[in-house]
């Protein structure tokens, strides 16, 4: 985005752009990037409205994760090149070898 101090505040409906994420040990929450609706949005009741990590959102698809919405927003511009006519979905990669049922995370 051009202007990185005028950012529309986000509200559930509308579409953004959110990146890939593949994971070494736990290909079953691969998702592939692309254009993603909005289904949540979270504001901090601790931080102040120009705090960088005041507003968070979630996507259609993807329910336990949420996204820096100030990231997003002014990276726009650029996953939308990248990712321009894909629409962000789910692709996990159930290999065993990707997939560590005993990993300390989970």
């Amino acid at each position: 985005m051009k202007d990185k101090t005028k950012i529309k505040e986000p509200k559930i409906g509308d579409k953004i752009y959110v990146p890939s994420s593949y994971y070494v040990y736990r290909g079953e929450d691969d998702f592939e990037g692309g254009l993603a609706t909005i289904n949540k949005v979270e504001f901090s009741k601790h931080l102040p409205k120009d705090h960088f990590n005041y507003t968070m959102v979630g996507i259609e698809g993807r329910p336990s994760t949420m996204y820096n919405y100030r990231v997003l927003a002014e990276e726009q511009d650029e996953l939308k090149k990248e990712y321009e006519g894909n629409v962000a979905h789910s692709s996990p990669d159930l290999r065993p070898e990707f997939n560590q049922p005993n990993a300390d995370w989970k």
